[in-house]
Order: C-alpha cells, then sequence, then structure tokens
C-alpha cells in the first residue's frame, strides 16, 4: 500500500492539504459547536430482511459536536455524532450508533517532520447482498460498527536543489462490534468483518530543479497486514521516470519488483515485476490527467487520475487504481485520503473544488462504493471513480459513477474467482428560500456475489426548514429496492433475497 504523504512525480495537485497547519495570519480562532435532535421514524422493513420483515415506528434522539483549531504547530478538525434509536413494536433492539471523523497533525519540527492523526468510526455494510435498509439504519446481520484510526509521521527534507527525501510511517487498525440484538447469522461464504492492524513505510527520493526536463524518483516501500487468519505482506522498489517534452505533456515510465506474500497461501502468484508506462498532460492551472498501462501483479494493470477544474466551483475528478489487500484493508486506505480544508470541512482529495473549499454534497465514508463484502478474503482490486461536482449559489450536484472488478487471491470461495460491481449516484440539492433546503437523491448498484447478482436502487428526498438560526425542522423520505438472482437468494433466503423498504421520517434540531 502507499502511505499517505508520499507522492509520486504524476500524482496531481490537490487544492488542499492534510490538516496541516495554517500560516499565523490565516490561521482561525478555536471554533466548537453542537447541537441535538430527535425525529420519528415510520419503517416497512425494520430489519431489513428478505423474508419477515416486519413495520415498526423509531424514536431517534441525536447529539452531534464539531471541533476546529488552528496554531502555528497544531492543527485538528473533527465531527462527530451519536444516535440512539428506540423501536415501538420491539422488532429490533435499541440501536446505538456513533459516527467520527477526525484529522490532527503536529509540526514537530517546522518544514521536516509533521505527525498526522486521523479516525473514524460509522456502521458499515457487510454486504450490498445481505440485510439492508432504506436509511442506512444499523440492524443486525447487515451492519457492524466500525472503528478506525491511523498514525502517520512524515520526514521530509531537501537535498539542495538535487533532490527531495519524504520518508512516511504508518501503523492503523480497524475495530467491529455487532449491532444490539441476536447474534449475526452466519452467511455461508460471508464472514464479516474482523479486527485488523497495519504497519507500513515509505520511502521516496524524488529529483530536484537540477534536472530540469528529466523528473525521476525512487521508491521503496514496505507494509503488513494482520488479522486472525493470519498475515499479508508487500515489499517492493519502484523507479519512476518523466520526461516533459513541453510544460504541458511529459512520458511517464514505472519499473520495478514487487513481492507480496501470506501466511494464507495464495492461489496465484502477484509477485514480479511492475513496467508501465504512459502520459501526463496538464493544461493550465485546471487541469491535470495522467494515465499508465502495462504489466502488474503478473497481469495488464492501469492507473490514472484526473482533475478538470471547470470552475472555480465545478470540477470532474477521476482515478483509477490497482492494488492487492483485504476488505478491512480498504477501509484504512480511505481513511488516509482523509484531508481537511483550511476552514475545517473534512472530506477527500477527489471532493474538492477548484477554489481549495470541500463540494458540499458528498461526504467522506471509510467504505468504498464498490462493496464486495466482508468475507475475509486476499483479493486484487481493480478500482475506478469519475465524480462531477458543482456548487453554485443555490444550485449543488454531486454525479459519482463507479466500477471495480475483484479477483480472489485467498480465501474460502463462495462462487466465481472473478466479480464486478459497478453503479452511480445523482444527488441535487437546492436552496428553494432563504430558509428552505430540498435534497433529491437517486443511486444504483449491480453487485456479484455467491455466483449470483444482485441489483439495488435508492432514492432519498429532505426538505429542511430554518426555524430561526438555530433550530431546524426537517422531513425525509428513503426508498430501497434490491432484485435479487435466483442463485443469490438460495444462498440465504431470508437475507440475500429480493427485498423492498421504505421510511418516512420528520424531526427537529437545534444548535446548542
Amino acid at each position: 500500500m502507499r502511505v499517505a504523504g508520499a507522492t509520486a512525480p504524476d500524482a496531481p495537485a490537490a487544492p488542499a492539504q492534510d490538516a496541516a497547519p495554517t500560516p499565523a495570519d490565516t490561521a482561525r480562532p478555536f471554533d466548537f459547536s453542537a447541537g441535538v435532535s430527535a425525529s420519528e421514524t415510520y419503517a416497512s422493513n425494520s430489519s431489513g430482511a428478505s423474508l419477515g420483515g416486519k413495520d415498526d415506528y423509531i424514536s431517534t434522539i441525536g447529539f452531534n459536536a464539531a471541533i476546529h483549531d488552528r496554531t502555528r504547530t497544531v492543527a485538528l478538525d473533527a465531527t462527530y455524532s451519536f444516535g440512539a434509536a428506540f423501536y415501538a413494536k420491539g422488532t429490533q433492539s435499541t440501536q446505538i450508533t456513533n459516527n467520527l471523523t477526525a484529522i490532527g497533525s503536529i509540526e514537530a519540527i517546522e518544514d521536516h517532520l509533521l505527525v498526522t492523526a486521523r479516525a473514524f468510526a460509522a456502521p458499515v455494510i457487510v454486504s450490498n447482498v445481505s440485510s439492508l435498509t432504506a436509511g442506512y439504519r444499523s440492524v443486525p446481520n447487515g451492519y457492524r460498527n466500525s472503528y478506525g484510526y491511523a498514525v502517520s509521521p512524515d520526514l521530509r527534507f531537501r537535498l539542495d536543489q538535487f533532490a527531495v527525501s519524504d520518508t512516511v510511517a504508518m501503523y492503523g487498525s480497524t475495530y467491529f462490534t455487532n449491532p444490539a440484538g441476536p447474534a449475526p447469522v452466519i452467511i455461508p461464504g460471508l464472514a464479516g468483518p474482523e479486527d485488523s492492524t497495519t504497519r507500513a513505510v515509505n520511502q521516496t527520493i524524488a529529483s530536484g530543479e537540477n534536472f530540469g526536463r528529466l523528473g525521476w524518483t525512487l521508491d521503496g516501500s514496505f507494509s503488513e497486514l494482520k488479522r486472525k487468519q493470519g498475515l499479508l505482506s508487500e515489499k517492493g522498489g519502484t523507479g519512476q521516470f518523466r520526461f516533459a517534452f513541453s510544460h504541458e505533456f511529459s512520458l511517464l515510465t514505472t519499473d520495478g519488483y514487487e513481492a507480496i506474500s501470506s501466511t494464507v497461501p495464495l492461489t496465484k502468484n502477484v509477485s514480479g515485476l511492475i513496467a508501465m508506462g504512459g502520459f501526463s498532460w496538464t493544461w493550465g492551472e485546471d487541469f491535470l490527467l495522467t494515465a499508465q498501462a502495462g504489466r502488474k501483479f503478473n497481469n495488464a494493470s492501469y492507473v490514472g487520475s484526473l482533475r478538470y477544474n471547470l470552475t472555480p466551483t465545478s470540477s470532474i475528478v477521476g482515478s483509477a487504481n490497482d492494488q492487492v489487500t483485504t476488505p478491512e484493508g480498504q477501509l484504512l486506505d480511505s481513511l488516509t485520503n482523509l484531508v481537511a480544508t483550511p476552514s475545517g470541512a473534512l472530506t477527500t482529495s477527489d471532493s474538492l473544488l477548484g477554489n481549495g473549499n470541500a463540494a458540499s454534497l458528498p461526504a467522506f465514508s471509510p467504505q468504498p462504493p464498490t462493496n464486495f463484502g466482508f468475507d475475509q478474503s486476499i483479493s486484487r482490486y481493480q478500482t475506478i471513480n469519475i465524480s462531477f461536482l458543482e456548487d453554485f449559489e443555490r444550485n449543488h450536484v454531486a454525479l459519482n459513477v463507479f466500477g471495480g472488478r475483484r479477483t480472489l487471491l485467498a480465501g474460502v470461495p463462495s462462487g466465481p474467482p472473478v466479480t464486478e460491481s459497478w453503479g452511480g449516484q445523482l444527488t441535487y440539492s437546492r436552496n428553494i428560500s432563504p430558509r428552505t433546503l430540498g435534497t433529491l437523491s437517486g443511486g444504483y448498484t449491480q453487485d456479484q456475489e455467491f455466483g449470483g447478482q444482485g441489483r439495488t436502487f435508492r432514492i432519498d428526498a429532505q426538505v429542511t426548514y430554518a426555524v430561526s438560526r438555530e433550530m431546524q425542522l426537517f422531513m425525509r423520505t428513503d426508498y430501497l429496492d434490491r432484485h435479487s438472482s435466483a442463485v443469490l437468494t438460495a444462498v440465504a433466503p431470508a437475507f440475500t433475497g429480493s427485498l423492498t423498504d421504505y421510511e418516512i421520517a420528520i424531526g427537529v434540531s437545534r444548535a446548542l
């Protein structure tokens, strides 16, 4: 895995950095906010099951808080929300959920050593073809409560105009607990997530200004992912070279070797030479496209990134990645992409606009959109994401299209060794009036698991009315429909079959 902070020469420049301290003349004072909320919801399928689902009325109380602090050497941004859901008919046990997103940093040695820590807490979906709920309510047999953190010291120094050295280490863990209620049903081939720990180090030496048109980067990496099933280890070294024909166009090449081993025997040998080539194309300050293709993991491989800032408030961003990891490892990989804007907004580099602000609609989630399920396998994940983000004064749009292919390398096969997942989501929000905000979202995914496939459609709508600066009223409705193939339904008819659920909620929130 590539440790956050280590940058390749073809990586696009992000408009915002990690939660690095801002200069003193732009530092904001300490800021803290909090609020409470209460809502009443009707759910047609409170358990999210395919068979035996019952309706219920759900009373929810919540608390939320946010903190933002900047000094010359320390930065901290975090948001937290707590929810307690009570089921009037007793179809589910009382559910407690925690959502946390946090990033902080300390500049231990000015311009040389930056220590960054990130953390998250969120319910995660065990599988898109297991129990699901329309409003993403955490319920047994479909969700787990997840917690994780990653600490990354980054030591960087310049060797005059000759080269720049960057050493980044990372230590992180993920933990999981079951929602309250009966013990989760074990679906054959779907063991659920398990605690895991990752440790990694990445050393990069990149060319300085003395080399002119010819840029180079020497990169060495080591990582280990430890879990109950065993240890997954990756070691590698690459040389990356760039020749600039002009300010706009450069040829790229990446060559090296990567060794991947596991205490659980792999079904394929994915250790071997890395040989990839491509190009980088820039167009002014607002367009950057990099693409490389070649051989990696003893097979064809494609990677790349795109950023096109159409205007300061509208952007097209995309990425293509290829890695060997576990489902839990994907959560930590997502966490290391978390960044904070100078104003304190928490997001990822793919959700930043050209002006450096975070797009208003996308929300950070540690779980990737291509969710292949927590089956405890080691797999090769090839993913592609492309998003269009736009924020006008009254209108806001977020369109995301994604796809992925998983190749099973170790684990108990529960279907074909190669499966695919793809889909998209469109969200539109409008400030109908100074006091009223309306949001409409729709999404579709198609997932292959257990030798079958499930097609899931979601639509959500919400209207929020500001009674005052401190108090808001809202009404929300969510709808979910999943159609499962006959093969998928036969795996566990009560959980992997077709299902529908809709929810209607009204509530109030107040800032403290």
